[in-house]
Order: C-alpha cells, then sequence, then structure tokens
C-alpha cells in the first residue's frame, strides 16, 4: 500500500532533505523512524527536496509499505520516534498511481525578511535576512511581477544547478509587510537550484532603492547569475503548500509561518 506523508520541519540542524552519507537529513530521520515502528526498510519519494537550512510546514512524501497498520498508529508511532524538530501532520492511504513529485501541480514557499536596523532576537534563527534600511515592497512588487510566467531563470540558477533546462513557470508572486516583517511568497511549477534565495536577493536590490524597477528585465534578459543580488541565508525559507489535482482530495491547510 501507498502511504503519504504530511511533514513540518525545522531545518536548522539538517543538510536539507535528501538522505546522503551524512545521516543528518530530513529524509534519513523520517525513514529511520519508518524502520523502528514497521521493522521495514522504505524509499521516500518527496514533493520538493529542500536544501541545508530550509524549513517546511507543507512538505508532502509517500513511501510503499506491506505493513497493515491503521492512519492512527502510523502518524502517532512515527511522531513518538522523530525528534522534535521534525513533526508528521498527517498520514492518508493513496491510489498507486499518486505521486508526491510527479503528481505535484506547483509548490509555494515564503521567504521571511527582518527589516529593522535592530537585529532580531527570538526569532533570528528562523528569519532569512536582518536588513537594517527601509525596504519598499511595492516596488519590489511591482518587479516580482516580471518575473511571473514561462521564463529562462538563469540568471537566478546558482552555478551547481544539474537541472537540464533553466525555463520554469511562476505562477504568482506576492510581497507584503506586517511591522518590521516582509514576507515573499512564490508559487511555481518547479524551481532551480537556489532560485528562491537568489531571486529574493535581486527583489531586495530594487526595494532598497539601488536598482530600479526596470532593471529585472534587464536582468532576466542577460541570463547571468553574477548580475543579480546577493543569496540570501536558507534559514528564511519555508516549503508551505504542495498543490495538487482534486481528484486526490488532499485538502492541505496552508501554514504561513509568521512572526510579527
Amino acid at each position: 500500500m501507498r502511504i503519504l506523508l504530511s511533514v513540518e520541519y525545522d531545518g536548522k540542524k539538517y543538510h536539507g532533505w535528501q538522505e546522503q552519507h551524512n545521516p543528518d537529513t530530513i529524509q534519513g530521520k523520517i525513514q529511520e523512524s519508518i524502520y523502528n515502528f514497521s521493522q521495514e526498510k522504505v524509499k521516500l519519494c518527496v514533493a520538493g527536496r529542500t536544501d541545508a537550512g530550509v524549513h517546511a510546514t507543507g512538505q508532502i512524501a509517500h513511501f510503499d509499505t506491506t505493513v497493515d497498520r491503521s492512519l492512527e498508529k502510523w502518524i502517532m508511532g512515527l511522531n513518538s520516534l522523530l525528534p522534535e524538530d521534525i513533526k508528521i501532520n498527517f498520514v492518508k492511504y493513496m491510489d498507486d498511481r499518486f505521486h508526491a513529485r510527479f503528481s505535484a501541480l506547483s509548490r509555494t514557499y515564503r521567504y521571511i525578511i527582518y527589516n529593522n536596523r535592530i537585529k532580531p532576537c527570538i526569532n533570528r534563527n528562523k528569519v532569512g535576512w536582518h536588513y537594517k534600511h527601509t525596504l519598499d515592497e511595492y516596488s519590489m512588487q511591482l518587479a516580482a511581477n516580471k518575473l511571473i510566467g514561462i521564463k529562462d531563470f538563469s540568471s537566478f540558477r546558482s552555478s551547481n544547478c544539474q537541472s537540464s533546462s533553466p525555463i520554469r513557470k511562476i505562477n504568482d508572486i506576492i510581497v507584503s509587510r506586517v511591522n518590521d516583517y516582509l514576507y515573499i511568497d512564490i508559487c511555481a511549477n518547479s524551481f532551480l537550484y537556489n532560485m528562491i534565495r537568489n531571486l529574493v536577493g535581486s527583489l531586495v536590490v530594487i526595494g532598497s532603492g539601488e536598482k530600479d524597477i526596470d532593471w529585472m528585465d534587464d536582468l532576466i534578459i542577460s541570463k547571468k547569475r553574477e548580475n543579480g543580488g546577493k543569496q540570501f541565508p536558507a534559514k528564511g525559507l519555508y516549503l508551505i503548500n504542495i498543490k495538487y489535482d482534486d481528484k486526490y482530495n488532499l485538502d492541505q491547510k496552508i501554514v504561513y509561518p509568521s512572526y510579527y
């Protein structure tokens, strides 16, 4: 049978999602808990392979098993075996045609910037940047609008990206502010390696007034990463939602992290 997991995690201590020789990965920890619970080795398939330090409130993964347990036992059993910074939100039996990665229609991330001249204390490990100069979220939104649609995102692609194509489709970008916190929500079919963190850095160049809004057009056309803004830290990035076709009946509640 195929089991879906909705996963939430604090990525600070981990080397990203994907299992590596280093055991401290999200995938490794969850697979270990599944084995300890069921005595069966499984391989998790995931919707979005988050990088080291990136968090999630709505990650989706699945695995196949021959172990027959109730959904209640799965969720309570796995959560009792997982570390405190990884949690299973819910589990669901799925048809074999469902695939966490290949059935996904879109992925939505949120990036959080703290915009105040004084560095944050309580939330210092959960926001991506302490930016002391006032950022203009309205100009950032206008620049972000230029990124919506099917485009070549080479200017936001890290040099070690292994994707065969730089073409992606961004469905929507929303830039908003609540007090000293800026939230950048980005929904796309998929993303290039470090694309969001590089993109956020370029939006900040415009929000700070260093470049004007039309600079974004020039940056996209250049297809050169070195022309863009700096890459922002992983700790401010959250995977918040994976969208699937309604036929899968996944009414997943979207959790928007906020710290105001």
